[in-house]
């Protein structure tokens, strides 16, 4: 009793001295001291919260409610940065006279109420109400944050409601906090493609963002780190429906901030009095390691929440067909049968393990050119397709999913008009979005692609048939269908729809729907694709064409958080200066993430040095197939000593110079065999030695003693038994993959 009334004597001075001195007393100790006092000790207007080891302060300034902390309190870190922006911003529209007006957190209010959680487990209430704009009346903004001890989080939601006509909720950006980025070993995960990391010292401009889902922004979590003081920020949106949303980071280097926000487009944003509520959870939580933990943490609420997560058995996924699951290379193959079927026969035969191939130009019609009129297909189609996949060779045609030509029969309006544009997105004039890539009219002018609704029965109708008749007909394995995991929702206003106007879940729900009706009609046998990997379409498809994983500082979050869920395949191999070591860097990155290997051009067979090289790291690959499909990612072995990088133009970016390590790492664990496989690849023209150091039981092998297997491209070799803490060097071969097994010693053997 003494000593605690002796701390709390100590947090009042420590507190009052640095109110008084005004400011001698660094901020962030008097923030932190306030963490200690009861509520009526502190200060007038302050907030205080406390989840675990994350802690926050809200001060009542005026007419608004500011957040000013973002504690650690396990690590006595300040997170905020210095300056933080407003807790959210709400537009809204007179939906008569279109203006637009802006409700911020931390101005504009006649009312402010805070009412703390009066025992653990009841949220904390924060409310909005009156704005000093008359013409919103008794709008008001409520916020409910959870305080979750365990985990040292705080879980938000937020509501507009009161909206009064002819006003309209357009967009809420929620929550929004800055974090203090001034470290010298500061990280910032974030999730372009596979996921990247940037690190200090930083650029002087850097910003990332757009409208979630899509293939450069593929699932709703970032991570901040401090390296040097063990300590971050989980930052996420727990919706488990995926709906549309876009995502705000900004860096600024005058105030070594890292901004960080979620933009949410409000359902029926152009219906007057439509209020809105968010979209699922925002989470900040207490970080205290790198991208890996975060995805961890993602991977836990999206296998127990995520509407999209699907079922797994003992071996993956079972609604997945087995030779899908096991497959580990790809081609991409263009033309008609007469170029196609030699040239596959022969890279199957070369590289000795089945082969799947991405087959462009099937069809008649151009490339990117009056879709979707696809029949029928070239002469000698359906005779290439059963030749190859009797030799081992499974077909997947290229389809789009998303896209109707506005002249559909070469320069000719065809159907669009009759048939498909009532059923396009249309902008709130009521005009389809429309869209142009590279492809031409046979005038030189561009095609005009309208962007199609998913949620309407013509389209949902279009796609099914075009994917079952390839398969039923032709006899296809599989088909691919383009765009879906890879091109933003489209904030669509025709009211005809019958969908929410503009924001909400409609937009993948849609595409779920449509996929869900050709998972039910296809054969067993038969699989499908899409582009790119925003992760709400995870259950209904089976591989992801993961082509744009292409640029530098990549990590495999995604794959630590859907390995086994889905199969990623596909990089965009492409010529430059340094062909041969882009290709060794990306076949050895996709490789030790998990990724089947490839888009190979057949052709690659005929360079022996690439050739080996792929050899290599496919039947390493092909020897562990059930562990990529049946296990998920474990944390990938750090090797200890000097390791050289390599760097190389990957022809991506602008410029699209890639450095990455000579010898690459990864692991895989069938966790409930306590059994996992340690990857690694050498993709330089040189040998590295560098020395392993692992504890075994991170890795499931638990006990004294583990067994290592090495595992190459022939198959199983040297093995032996070794204590679980292993620490060894090794020589890693230049231009070379292979594996470890480790499995745990029960004691017989």
């Amino acid at each position: 009793m003494r000593r605690n009334c002796f701390a709390m004597g100590l947090c009042l001075c420590v507190l009052g001295a640095a109110i008084t001195s005004h400011g001698a007393e660094p901020v962030a100790a008097r923030q932190e001291a306030a963490f200690q006092l009861p509520a009526d000790k502190r200060p007038a207007g302050w907030t205080v919260l406390k989840a675990g080891d994350l802690g926050a302060i809200f001060d009542r300034q005026g007419d608004g409610l500011q957040l000013v902390s973002l504690f650690d309190l396990a690590k006595h870190r300040q997170l905020l940065a210095a300056k933080s922006p407003a807790l959210f911003t709400v537009t809204m529209r007179q939906t008569e006279s279109k203006e637009e007006v802006s409700l911020r957190a931390d101005a504009g209010w006649e009312r402010i109420q805070v009412a703390p959680a009066p025992k653990p487990g009841t949220p904390v209430e924060l409310s909005w109400q009156t704005p000093k704009d008359k013409r919103l009346k008794g709008l008001r903004v409520t916020v409910l944050g959870s305080l979750d001890e365990a985990a040292g989080a705080l879980r938000w939601k937020l509501s507009v409601d009161h909206v009064e006509q002819p006003w309209s909720v357009r967009h809420v950006v929620f929550p929004q906090v800055a974090v203090d980025a001034s470290s010298p070993q500061f990280e910032f995960f974030y999730p372009k493609g596979p996921g990247q990391v940037k690190r200090a010292p930083w650029p002087p401009q850097f910003s990332y963002g757009g409208m979630y889902p899509q293939g450069w922004i593929s699932m709703q979590f970032m991570a901040a780190s401090d390296k040097q003081h063990g300590t971050g920020l989980y930052y996420a949106m727990h919706d488990p429906q995926g709906s549309s949303k876009e995502v705000h980071v900004d860096w600024q280097q005058a105030s070594q901030a890292m901004s960080l926000a979620f933009d949410v487009p409000a359902e029926n944003m152009d219906v007057a009095g439509n209020g809105y509520v968010s979209p699922g959870e925002s989470v900040w939580q207490v970080l205290h390691g790198d991208w890996f933990d975060a995805a961890l943490i993602y991977r836990a609420w999206v296998r127990q929440n995520a509407a999209w997560f699907p079922k797994l058995t003992s071996e993956g996924r079972a609604d997945t067909p087995l030779w899908m699951r096991e497959l580990p290379l790809w081609a991409q193959s263009w033309g008609d049968g007469k170029k196609v079927v030699p040239e596959l026969k022969a890279f199957a035969k070369t590289m000795a393990v089945p082969v799947g191939t991405h087959w462009y130009g099937w069809h008649n019609n151009p490339f990117d050119n009056d879709y979707p009129h696809y029949f029928p297909a070239s002469e000698g189609f359906g005779d290439a397709v059963r030749e190859l996949q009797a030799n081992g060779v499974y077909i997947m045609p290229y389809i789009n999913g998303r896209l109707w030509d506005t002249h559909d029969k070469g320069k000719e309006d065809f159907q669009f008009s009759s048939v498909a544009r009532p059923a396009a997105t249309k902008d709130e004039a009521g005009k389809p979005y429309i869209e142009t890539y590279g492809s031409k009219e046979s005038d030189g002018s561009p095609v005009q692609l309208a962007v199609m609704c998913p949620s309407t029965q013509l389209w949902q109708t279009k796609v099914r048939q075009t994917v079952l008749r390839l398969m039923n007909e032709y006899g296809t394995k599989a088909v691919y269908i383009d765009q879906v995991a890879a091109a933003a929702p489209v904030l669509c206003f025709d009211h005809a729809h019958g969908h929410p106007t503009g924001g909400g879940h409609w937009w993948t729900g849609s595409y779920n729907e449509m996929l869900a009706a050709i998972r039910r009609e296809k054969p067993a046998d038969r699989m499908v694709t899409t582009e790119c990997n925003a992760e709400p379409y995870v259950k209904s498809f089976d591989g992801y064409l993961t082509w744009h994983w292409c640029c530098d500082d990549q990590v495999p979050a995604f794959p630590a958080v859907y390995g086994g869920a889905i199969q990623m395949l596909g990089r965009a191999y492409r010529g430059g200066p340094t062909p041969e070591l882009a290709l060794r860097m990306k076949a050895g990155q996709q490789f030790v993430f998990g990724e089947q290997i490839g888009w190979f051009d057949p052709s690659v067979i005929h360079n022996p040095q690439s050739a080996d090289f792929l050899r290599q790291v496919v039947g390493v690959r092909w020897q562990l197939r059930r562990a990529f499909y049946a296990g998920e990612m474990a944390r990938p072995p750090k090797l200890q000593g000097r390791i050289p990088t390599v760097r190389a133009d990957w022809q991506w970016d602008n410029p699209g110079w890639v450095t990455t390590d000579a010898v690459m790492t990864g692991a895989w664990t069938l966790p409930r065999e306590h059994h996992s496989m340690l990857l690694f690849v050498n993709v330089s023209d040189q040998p590295v030695t560098a020395r392993v150091q692992i504890d075994a039981a991170a890795y499931g092998a638990e006990g004294p003693q583990v067994r290592i297997v090495t595992v190459k491209a022939t198959g199983q070799g040297e093995s032996s038994v070794s204590p679980s803490k292993i620490e060894r060097e090794l020589l890693f071969p230049a231009r070379s993959a292979f594996a470890w097994e480790l499995r745990q010693v029960d004691g017989k053997k």
